[in-house]
């Protein structure tokens, strides 16, 4: 399976990189539209690193993320007072939630309330100058001026620390919707489907295997190895186009653009400073929750709903 999704894949890409480099150039040539030129120019070179992607290892990939976790945008962007007070002019779902969707209040910068001096610290109105360390500014989303083993006193600790914390935040929390979702859908076991989380993929070595969404010849997996290459196929290459491809002078953790955001939030610097805030803190409480399925599962042995279920009813 995975040797066929990567035959496809370089297929799909040797088939198109031709004919859209070549459109490409003569586009370059053309001095009297600068703009197209440009974008067409960044364009070549966007296929030729794609067409390059079939030679890539996982070292590669695993490195190209190690780059992007310190191209950290600049503090003053994040920091710096608004200037756009109305919901005119912005995109999408960003000028709902100008309106609607903001935890400060409606004259209020939040950029001024989760960035800076005045963001909220971590012992609250207990918290001394002493006790917040000379390299945490408020500079970045979540910074709340805790760090007691000194661990991001060097820049680059800092940003390697962030974007391992922010990517480990999003996992947690796809993954307290993996876990809850199945048993919220279908809470009884049936022949190829196993609702709870922490025996879904033990059917993986049983006779049927595990059959995808519960329907028979979906997908089965009967082979652990043959899961794993696609997952690490799959995977890697959305990791590198996620580095690779991000707009130009974009922060490769928070990308933008159509591609990546495509409800149009990030318009918004505001709004957007705000949501990162709040994605951190949402990521932070995921993974809380994920070590305490962990630890459920291992000492009751059913799943978190039924721990749930059984509390409520003593």
């Amino acid at each position: 399976m995975a040797a066929m999704a990567s035959m496809a894949l370089q297929g799909a890409a040797a088939a198109a990189a031709p004919a859209a480099a070549a459109g490409a150039r003569r586009s370059c040539g053309q001095v009297n539209q600068p703009s197209r030129s440009s974008w067409a120019c960044r364009a070549v070179k966007q296929d030729e690193e794609m067409s390059d992607m079939s030679n890539v290892g996982l070292d590669d990939v695993f490195n190209l993320i190690q780059q992007a976790s310190q191209a950290d945008p600049e503090p003053e962007d994040l920091v710096a007072p608004s200037t756009n007070t109305s919901s005119s002019g912005l995109t999408g779902a960003a000028a709902w939630y100008k309106v609607y969707g903001r935890s400060v209040a409606p004259n209020e910068d939040a950029r001024a309330a989760y960035y800076g001096p005045k963001r909220p610290l971590w012992r609250g109105p207990f918290t001394a100058p002493k006790d917040v360390p000379a390299h945490l500014k408020g500079e970045y989303p979540g910074d709340y001026g805790c760090d007691i083993f000194s661990l991001c006193r060097l820049p680059a600790n800092y940003a390697r620390l962030r974007s391992q914390e922010l990517m480990n935040g999003r996992w947690a929390m796809l993954g307290i919707t993996g876990c809850l979702i199945p048993e919220l859908i279908n809470p009884n076991s049936i022949p190829g489907y196993e609702p709870v989380w922490f025996k879904t993929g033990a059917q993986i070595f049983s006779e049927s295997g595990i059959d995808y969404l519960g329907v028979p010849g979906f997908i089965n997996a009967h082979s652990i190895v043959a899961v794993a290459v696609v997952q690490v196929l799959l995977m890697g290459l959305s990791e590198m186009a996620r580095v690779r491809l991000v707009p130009e002078g974009a922060d490769p953790f928070y990308p933008g653009g159509k591609t990546f955001d495509p409800l149009g939030l990030s318009s918004d610097p505001e709004a957007f400073a705000e949501l990162k805030v709040k994605e951190i803190k949402n990521g932070r409480l995921a993974m809380m929750a994920m070590a305490g399925l962990f630890a459920q599962g291992a000492v009751t042995g059913v799943s978190p709903l039924q721990n749930l279920h059984d509390w409520l009813r003593f």
